[in-house]
C-alpha cells in the first residue's frame, strides 16, 4: 500500500467506528480493534476498557438505553509510520434515552493503530471531551434501536 491507500484505509476505520456506532453493528466494531486495544475516555465520563471484545460489551451496555446515538467524525488527520500510524479526529455526538434524558456532545479521539494482515486496527483510542450538554436534544424520534 502506498501512503495514501494506507491514510485513506485509517479514515475509513474512523469512519467505521461511527457507523458501526450508530447502527448498532457490534460484529463490525469488533473487527476494527486488535485482539489486546484500549478504550479509554476522560473527563467527565472516565473509563478504560482493554480487549476487544470487552470493549464493545462495553460500548453495548453503555448504549443499551438508548434510543438512538447519532455520532460523525471530522476532521481526521492521520500519520503513517511503517506498520503503526497515529490520527486524531473531531467527534459530534447526539443521543437521547428511553427515559427522555439525552446528551449532545463533542470532543477529539487521539488514536493509535496497527496494520494487521487483515488492514489497519485501533491499537488504543482516547477520548477527551470538549464540550457535553447534558440535556436531550428536542425533536422526534423515527428509528429506535432493540437489542
Amino acid at each position: 500500500m502506498t501512503d495514501l491507500e494506507d491514510r485513506l484505509a485509517i479514515r475509513e476505520l474512523v469512519e467505521r467506528w461511527s457507523d458501526g456506532t450508530n447502527n448498532h453493528d457490534w460484529a463490525a466494531l469488533e473487527e476494527l480493534f486488535t485482539e489486546d486495544a484500549v478504550w479509554e475516555v476522560g473527563e467527565p465520563l472516565s473509563f478504560k476498557v482493554q480487549g476487544r471484545r470487552q470493549i464493545v460489551a462495553a460500548l453495548r451496555e453503555k448504549m443499551k438505553p438508548s434510543q438512538y446515538v447519532v455520532q460523525t467524525p471530522h476532521a481526521i488527520i492521520v500519520k503513517v509510520q511503517g506498520r503503526t500510524a497515529s490520527a486524531r479526529s473531531t467527534i459530534h455526538e447526539v443521543c437521547r434515552f428511553g427515559d427522555g434524558a439525552g446528551l449532545e456532545m463533542m470532543g477529539t479521539y487521539f488514536d493509535e493503530l496497527v496494520k494487521e494482515a487483515n488492514g489497519w486496527r485501533f491499537r488504543h483510542r482516547n477520548y477527551r471531551c470538549t464540550f457535553l450538554n447534558p440535556h436531550p436534544p428536542a425533536g422526534q424520534v423515527f428509528r429506535v434501536f432493540e437489542d
